[in-house]
């Protein structure tokens, strides 16, 4: 891999784990997906800024920008194979595959469910 392609890989890293590291917009949607409370309410893994519904939008970008960052670092891990072997590089594709499936999925609920009154 050229150092160029290392720095844009890193750069796609950066755009995935530094906003699940500050805000976990994709650990608190699936933490709250998978409570059972007969009360009704769910409760966050962490309180951040973007669970309150002003800063849908915000929401929206940041879990976009995640699900770029991670594209990124599949079409990097895809395009050089040649210095891993095909077991590490498959495992590679088949886990940045499951969370771009898992990324995808929260962007499409954010922009199908949510409520915006015009």
């Amino acid at each position: 891999m050229t150092k160029n392609q290392k720095i844009w890989m890193w750069v796609f890293v950066a755009m995935f784990a530094i906003p699940e590291i500050l805000w976990s917009p994709i650990l608190n949607f699936y933490y709250q997906l998978s409570q059972t409370n007969r009360s009704g309410g769910t409760y966050p893994l962490r309180y951040n800024f973007l669970q309150n519904s002003d800063n849908l939008n915000y929401l929206r970008l940041i879990i976009f920008m995640q699900l770029i960052g991670l594209l990124g670092v599949l079409i990097i891990v895809v395009k050089n194979k040649n210095g891993r072997s095909k077991l590490l590089s498959y495992l590679y594709i088949t886990l940045l595959s499951i969370l771009m499936l898992i990324v995808g999925f929260l962007l499409y609920f954010t922009l199908v469910f949510s409520i915006n009154i015009m």
